[in-house]
């Protein structure tokens, strides 16, 4: 597996685009509350075969990964709640600022 991503690539990229979102929508309407999320991946478990080596799981592309018949391919699903850092009992809007040359 060559391009291997990891569970954690994926948040941070998850991460990445909802702050993106928030950034390009701020003074536009409709605004929108961020609720849980949850995300379903399809992963394998990859194990180090060194000396305290350690398990590590990789998302895979379910229909490119099934040649490779010595790899299980598990489901796991993960559910996130976003936090407002500004209040952490509140609500989580969608909204930011304009990019140059956006109303």
């Amino acid at each position: 597996m060559e391009d291997r991503i990891s569970v954690a690539e994926v948040i941070s990229q998850l991460r990445g685009d909802l702050a993106l979102a928030a950034w390009q929508g701020e003074h536009k309407d409709p605004k929108f509350k961020i609720g849980a999320i949850e995300l379903e991946l399809s992963v394998v478990v990859d194990r180090s075969r060194q000396r305290g080596g350690h398990a590590k799981l990789w998302v895979v592309d379910v229909g490119l990964d099934q040649t490779r018949s010595s790899s299980v391919v598990h489901q796991i699903r993960l559910t996130l709640q976003p936090i407002n850092p500004d209040d952490p009992d509140g609500d989580y809007i969608v909204h930011g600022r304009a990019r140059a040359g956006e109303e």
